[in-house]
């Protein structure tokens, strides 16, 4: 009986993958952010394979939505929008803060709707040859009710998905 090979695997380290010649082909790289902790750890990492592979970053930020309870309570809407705005603020310059130091070309882009799907059309708007997510595990009522936004591009994605805790 002839013995067979075990197959090579890709390193659990992306960036020991890359630092070896691999991810060659990454010219754009799309990273969602949404301000929490694993989200900026994906931009953290999005950052450190543009730098290797000379490549240039998406950054997408999704506009929450708000609760729809608080559309019957009178001046919701401003708070609302006010916080959005915060929030878009935060995230730019926690953003630039963490890449213009490094030197990678990059741009952010802002939009509304759900974020899966905005992030799979920025994707393809820009040939992107891999998505950066960060997830923190939603918790169970959300994942049963929708899913978390990393297992949704899993499931539609068919470019390179990296998911970053």
């Amino acid at each position: 009986m002839a013995r067979r090979s075990v197959p090579r695997s890709m390193p659990t380290d992306p960036l020991l993958w890359l630092s070896s010649g691999g991810g060659d082909g990454l010219r754009h790289i799309v990273v969602g952010v949404d301000g929490s902790s694993p989200s900026l750890n994906a931009v953290c990492m999005a950052a450190q394979i543009a730098q290797l592979t000379g490549g240039r970053l998406t950054v997408v930020h999704v506009r929450p939505r708000g609760p729809a309870v608080g559309l019957l309570m009178p001046g919701w809407g401003c708070l609302l929008e006010q916080w959005r705005e915060d929030l878009e603020f935060e995230v730019g310059m926690e953003v630039a803060r963490m890449l213009d130091p490094l030197g990678v070309s990059w741009n952010l882009w802002i939009g509304s709707g759900d974020p899966a799907s905005r992030l799979d059309e920025v994707a393809t708007d820009v040939d992107a040859d891999l998505i950066v997510v960060g997830t923190h595990g939603g918790g169970l009522l959300r994942c049963m009710l929708r899913g978390s936004v990393a297992t949704r591009l899993l499931r539609r994605e068919q470019r390179p998905l990296l998911v970053v805790h």
